[in-house]
């Protein structure tokens, strides 16, 4: 029997050449279950006559139990302590054996792998139980136990049987190779994702690249531009009319930063103030609305006339510098700044308002988008390559084949 159904399950003889076929991935798992339909089927139909021919043996063990209970002793004159003895083994004996049946039910295909394998510790844990009761029951009802005996070695050996064609028929493979299967269309989907992807970031970073060059080429065509180049000029002027004028005070004060320094240490008013003229002169000016920094003035020349602070050969400076230091000059200073700082404004609003300028400002803007955007797509596409390198679908797909060819018997060729 068990020659017939090797040669059953069996795959194409050895003296034909394998069949080489070719697929595309997209059917194979539909080619693999065709393929694998006939073995599987003639499977399912031996498993039904395994459970029938299993069914048999448990009804005709089940009639040998009953036989077994209701025999009688050949010698009846044996003594009451050794009847006894003889009922609790059979008692024992035929309980494990009805329990051992009850709970030997064959599933469907798909539940033989957890099936077979608590069978082994079932059927060695029912071995062990009736090991005892079975010897015993020798010296009683030698012919009934071993009728059931031979029974039950017969449905052990049909499950043996059934297990060596469950194996045969390789239903883990075959759930591999779908498992492998679904993976190579995953890294398949992922490499075409991928490659599309990288089409698209090289065609974003070659139209950032065009349009850059587009950009520097207008940008300095606008740098030229006769009106923007005039209004810039009158910008550069204003500001060099507004630094000339600061630094008018910014070298008043240093003229006068020795004596300043030294009242700064015996000041008793005015002191935060003093240090922030020491520091900004004219930054301190502008918010000096009022001119405490006169006050501050009059009490350093109120000490030059008693001699309070000796300046040395600086005397002459520091004099010149506090006579220019008075309401009328700095009053002066004030206008002209407030005059000079407006007519900045106005040449840099002329400017910012040309259209040259706009259309500059607008390009350099957006050419600052564009640069950032190609940037991103490089980096992005750098990653994109990397990933695409580690992705190696030939290696894939010949394992694949290898492991078809060893499950069916023929070469497959996958078709990506």
């Amino acid at each position: 029997m068990f020659g017939f159904l090797k040669r059953l399950f069996s795959s194409a003889p050895a003296a034909t050449q394998p069949q080489t076929t070719t697929i595309a991935l997209a059917e194979l798992e539909s080619w693999l279950r065709q393929t694998r339909a006939p073995v599987h089927e003639r499977f399912v139909e031996q498993l039904a006559a395994t459970r029938s021919r299993i069914d048999q043996c448990t009804s005709t063990v089940r009639e040998k139990v009953q036989t077994l209970q209701a025999a009688e002793l050949m010698n009846p004159d044996i003594p009451e302590r050794a009847k006894h003895f003889m009922q609790g083994n059979r008692e024992e004996y035929t309980r494990r054996v009805t329990h051992y049946l009850d709970h030997l039910q064959v599933p469907a295909a798909e539940q033989l792998p957890s099936f077979f394998s608590q069978h082994q510790h079932d059927a060695e844990e029912f071995t062990r139980g009736i090991l005892r009761p079975f010897q015993i029951l020798q010296e009683f009802f030698a012919l009934e136990t071993k009728e059931i005996t031979s029974f039950l070695a017969q449905i052990e050996q049909e499950l043996i049987a059934l297990k060596a064609l469950h194996e045969q028929s390789r239903p883990n493979a075959a759930a591999a190779l779908r498992t492998d299967i679904q993976s190579l269309i995953i890294r398949q989907q992922q490499l075409h994702g991928l490659e599309h992807e990288r089409t698209e970031l090289e065609k974003q970073h070659h139209e950032a690249e065009q349009s850059l060059r587009a950009l520097n080429a207008e940008e300095e065509r606008l740098l030229k531009d006769a009106t923007r180049h005039s209004l810039l000029g009158k910008v550069t002027e204003a500001h060099q009319r507004v630094h000339a004028h600061e630094q008018k005070i910014r070298d008043l004060f240093a003229n006068a930063n020795p004596v300043l320094r030294k009242f700064h240490r015996m000041a008793t008013r005015h002191v935060k103030l003093l240090e922030r003229y020491l520091r900004d002169p004219v930054a301190m000016l502008i918010e000096d609305l009022h001119l405490d920094i006169l006050e501050i003035i009059v009490d350093i020349q109120r000490l030059l006339s008693f001699d309070r602070l000796q300046l040395g050969e600086q005397k002459e400076f520091v004099l010149d510098a506090l006579t220019h230091l008075n309401r009328e000059y700095l009053g002066t200073w004030l206008r002209e700044y407030g005059q000079l700082t407006k007519a900045e404004k106005d040449a840099q609003r002329a400017l910012d308002q040309c259209a040259a300028a706009t259309t500059l400002t607008r390009i350099q803007r957006l050419r600052e988008d564009t640069r950032r955007n190609a940037q991103l797509a490089e980096q992005r596409l750098a990653h994109v390559r990397k990933d695409l390198e580690k992705i190696d679908l030939a290696e894939l797909k010949t394992i694949l084949e290898e492991r078809l060819k060893e499950a069916t018997g023929q070469t497959v060729l996958i078709s990506l």
